[in-house]
Formats: C-alpha cells, sequence, structure tokens
C-alpha cells in the first residue's frame, strides 16, 4: 500500500513542478513603454502558479484604461515550469488611437449643446500621460487644457493640472457665470486598494445679471481618499468602493465666510452569477452624502434629480427653482442612494484588434433627498426617487458612457421622466 501511494504522488509531484513560475513576460505593446507595464505585474517569480494573482494583474493592465484587451497565459517550459506571459493588445495608431479630436458636439445636462473643437491625447509618449484640450460654444463657452500623469514618480505618485476659463447661463439661477480656473492635484497609492490625492483650485467667478455682478474669488483646497476592491473599474463585478471628499472655498477678499464640503459614498458590487459566465448578472448598490458647513451661499445651491443624482428627472430650470412647491429638490446637504442589477449582454472585446467594446445593460432605482438648513432634517423629508432602465457602454478614451430613461416619483406621483447622456457610473 505504501508503494501504491508513492507512485501515486509521483504525477501530482510532477504536476507541481510545472506549474512552478521561472519567467514574467509580456508582448504586443508597440506604443507603451515596457515599465508601464511591468510595475504593474505582481505575481511573484519562482513561486506556484497562482490564477486569481494572475488575473489581478491582467486588472490592473486593464484598468490603466489604454489597452483594448489583456489576456494571460501559462507557457509550458522544457525545465518543467511556466512562463507566465501577458499578451496587450493596443491600438497604436495616431488618429483614434493614441489622439482622438477635430470639431464635435458636447452635451451636459445641466447646460445642453455646444460646439466646438478639441483633442485629446491618451497615452501620450507611451507613458500612460494624458492631454487634453479644447474650446466650444454654445450653452456652455469653454477653453481649457489639461495633463495628468498617474505614475509621475516614486511609488504611484500622480499629478494633475489644468487651466480653464468658460462661461454659461445658469440653469435655474437668473445668471450667467463666468470662471476662471488653475487646478493642481497629487496623488498617491498605499498598496493597490488605497489611494489620496491632495490639491487645490484658484478661481475667479462672476455671477452676472443686467442689474449686478456678483464676483467671487477662491482658494479652493481639495482632496479624497479612496479604498478600492474592484476588479474591473469599467464594469466591476465584484469588490467595494470607498470614498471621502473634500473640497473648500476660501475667500480670498475676506468679504464672506468660508465654506467647506465632506463627501462620503460607499457601494458594493457582486457578481450573481458563475464565475464561468462571459455575461453576468451583477448587483451593485451605493450610498453617497454630502455635508456642508460654514456659509451657505444660495449661489451655490445643488439640485436633486439629474443624471448624477436621481435618474428620471430633467436637469431644473428657472420654473423649477421658483415654484415653491419644487424646494424639495434644492439644497446644500443630500443623501442619496442607488440600486442597480446589471446583465452583460456584450462582453468586452477588442473591436478590429484596436477598440474596447462591451454592452451592459440594467435597471436601476435612485432614492435621494436634499435639506436647505440642518442635515439632520433630511431624515424626515420624503424622498425623490426614480426608476429606469440604463445601457451602459464600454469604450475607448470614457470608461463608460450611460443611455438611460427613467421615471421620476415625489409623494406616491409622478412628476417627471427623462433621458440621460452620461459618462461614468452613478456608482
Amino acid at each position: 500500500m505504501k508503494m501504491r501511494g508513492f507512485f501515486f504522488l509521483l504525477p501530482v509531484l510532477g504536476f507541481c513542478q510545472i506549474l512552478t513560475v521561472s519567467e514574467i513576460t509580456h508582448r504586443g505593446n508597440t506604443l507603451t513603454k515596457d515599465y508601464i507595464i511591468t510595475r504593474e505585474i505582481q505575481h511573484p517569480l519562482d513561486a506556484p502558479l497562482d490564477s486569481s494573482l494572475a488575473e489581478e494583474d491582467l486588472y490592473r493592465l486593464l484598468n490603466l484604461g489604454i489597452f483594448a484587451e489583456v489576456k494571460w497565459r501559462a507557457i509550458p517550459l522544457e525545465n518543467m515550469t511556466v512562463r507566465l506571459e501577458y499578451e496587450i493588445i493596443e491600438n497604436n495608431k495616431f488618429f483614434g488611437g493614441r489622439f482622438i479630436g477635430g470639431p464635435s458636439p458636447a452635451y451636459d445636462e445641466e447646460t445642453g449643446w455646444s460646439y466646438g473643437a478639441g483633442g485629446g491625447f491618451k497615452n501620450f509618449r507611451g507613458r500612460n500621460e494624458r492631454i487634453g484640450g479644447g474650446f466650444a460654444f454654445g450653452g456652455r463657452n469653454t477653453f481649457g487644457i489639461s495633463y495628468f500623469n498617474p505614475w509621475i514618480t516614486g511609488d504611484h505618485v500622480s499629478l494633475n493640472v489644468s487651466l480653464a476659463k468658460l462661461d454659461f447661463h445658469h440653469p435655474y439661477l437668473p445668471y450667467d457665470v463666468k470662471i476662471k480656473s488653475i487646478e493642481m492635484n497629487v496623488g498617491r497609492f498605499f498598496g493597490y486598494e488605497r489611494k489620496m490625492s491632495i490639491g487645490f483650485e484658484l478661481e475667479d467667478m462672476d455671477f452676472v445679471s443686467d442689474s449686478i455682478i456678483l464676483n467671487y474669488q477662491y482658494l479652493a483646497p481639495q482632496g479624497y481618499f479612496h479604498y478600492d476592491t474592484r476588479d474591473l473599474y469599467a464594469n466591476p463585478t465584484k469588490g467595494i468602493l470607498i470614498k471621502q471628499a473634500f473640497f473648500g472655498r476660501i475667500n480670498l477678499k475676506g468679504e464672506i465666510k468660508n465654506n467647506y464640503v465632506w463627501l462620503q459614498s460607499f457601494s458594493v458590487y457582486k457578481r450573481l452569477s458563475k464565475l464561468d459566465n462571459a455575461k453576468p448578472w451583477i448587483f451593485a448598490v451605493g450610498i453617497k452624502t454630502q455635508s456642508n458647513f460654514g456659509d451657505k451661499d444660495q449661489n451655490f445651491l445643488a439640485a436633486m434629480g439629474e443624471a448624477g443624482s436621481v435618474r428620471g428627472w430633467r436637469y431644473p430650470r428657472h420654473s423649477n427653482y421658483n415654484d415653491p412647491a419644487q424646494i424639495y429638490r434644492f439644497g446644500f446637504h443630500n443623501l442619496k442612494s442607488t440600486v442597480e442589477l446589471r446583465k452583460v449582454v456584450v462582453p468586452r472585446f477588442p473591436l478590429q484588434d484596436l477598440y474596447e467594446f462591451g454592452i451592459t445593460v440594467g435597471a436601476f432605482i435612485d432614492w435621494g433627498v436634499t435639506s436647505q438648513t440642518d442635515f439632520s432634517d433630511m431624515f424626515g423629508m420624503r424622498p425623490v426617487i426614480g426608476t429606469g432602465v440604463t445601457v451602459q457602454l464600454q469604450m475607448p478614451f470614457v470608461s463608460v458612457l450611460r443611455l438611460e430613461y427613467g421615471y421620476g416619483f415625489y409623494d406616491g406621483n409622478q412628476i417627471d421622466s427623462a433621458f440621460h447622456l452620461a459618462i461614468g457610473h452613478q456608482i
């Protein structure tokens, strides 16, 4: 019996020997510098092959946002070990790959359609740098330039700088708003799950009407801390995301009091299908709060009910703001939550081996309250509710493009309905 057990163990031991990783390589990148890839690969050498670690490396590479696809495989070698190889698919074309730009329309719910020209470099110099700039006229008259490097030095030390000038007609206040700003933020990773950033913005802002000009000059300190265990940022199937953020307005003219805002959010993502299902069901739930401290200027009143808060509501206009019955849509503090049931219908794939693309559909329920007085007052308020359907497209240059339609409810009645076009996940 002992000899039979010994002979049974021999192939098992040999199989374990084959699974030892003696080499780690990558191939397929023709633009991206090698060190951009290798610094994201954490699977150890001379250790047993761990598919979960290889998958984490794959997600980190995809989360850079510069590759159409990443795959990994273990290749047996003659010395009974394996080579762990990561295959990179990237678009190295100039137009449509590294650079996108030209005359184009732009849309946001707050100001509507604008028309102009602009462009952006993704993965500039093959170092994952991003440079953008452009101008627009129409709903929002804008000129701006920006630079972002997610790992400029040290261990994931990032730099983000932008300069902007814009003016637009306020959607619900009786002003034209003119803003000039310069912003700089420095961030750092602490491991791959903890991320923080600190920075400031200098703002010169005018609220202009026929009879008055209100000028604000601010130093706006800002920062955030994220705890993030999501797998794929563009369409997470597991993990949690906790955010703590703040920004302030320190008045440089000394004429009014300062103001500070504290933002919190907590989101959970759960895969409901088996791991081998390429088109899984995904459950996502999140809650967000905004607390406002210091001077509460009515010109900085926030709105409830739009693509970024409670969907199914059109962005409020002058008629909504001037209606005393709709005061529930405007406040300084807010509390909101979202539940989404998502279904991947087209798994992410490299379209023409150049462009990342995928389609996820889903249904959502949003809930929110806002207050102009105290934060605690919100717990006794009737909520603004929205429910509808969402189509989420994974695309190059924008992680997610959302097309959504929903219905808005308040106090048991349907009040509104709206189509939303937005970038980025709601949660």
